[in-house]
Parts: C-alpha cells; sequence; structure tokens
C-alpha cells in the first residue's frame, strides 16, 4: 500500500498526517489519514478516522473515532482560506 499520495494541487498527502476543517465551519474536526482508497473515474479517496470534534457554538468536544473517506483532491486549503489545513506535519528532516 502506497504511503503518499499528491492531489492535482500539489499537496502531498501521508498516512499518519493531521488535517483540520475549515475554520468557518460551526464544527470542526481533526482528521488522521490512515490510507487511500481508488474510486475509479471519481478519483483518489483518502481514508480517515476523525480523532476529535470541536463544536464551536457550544464548545462541546468530542472524540468519535468516526472513519470518514474524502476526495484527496479537497484536502488543501483554497485561496479564500477554505476546504481544509494540514495541522501537523511528521517532517523526518533535521532543523537547521
Amino acid at each position: 500500500m502506497t504511503e503518499t499520495i499528491t492531489n492535482r494541487h500539489g499537496d502531498e498527502i501521508r498516512i499518519g498526517q493531521l488535517w483540520t476543517d475549515d475554520p468557518r465551519r460551526t464544527s470542526r474536526r481533526t482528521l488522521r489519514v490512515d490510507g487511500f482508497d481508488d474510486a475509479g473515474q471519481l478519483g483518489a479517496r483518502v481514508v480517515c478516522t476523525v480523532i476529535r470534534s470541536h463544536d464551536t457554538d457550544t464548545g462541546q468536544v468530542t472524540e468519535p473515532g468516526r472513519v470518514v473517506s474524502i476526495k484527496a483532491d479537497s484536502l488543501h486549503t483554497t485561496a479564500a482560506g477554505r476546504g481544509y489545513r494540514l495541522a501537523a506535519v511528521d517532517d523526518p528532516r533535521p532543523s537547521r
């Protein structure tokens, strides 16, 4: 199984990365990349586990563990700031 894919926007998506929903959403999730699926003509899908969910209206925080599938091309931040944001990068290169 592949450990990394690159979407059409040039974003490298790797297993173990954490992504968050657009901050303007009422319910914001933190997603962990667990793997990839091929959806044929629909393109690659990223299989993620919701590791945390935060409702900005109520302040309620949950850790549901629900598994979701998202189009790989959706995992990026648009010019308007919408979409998903990479929350954590596990860069193995040493810092200078």
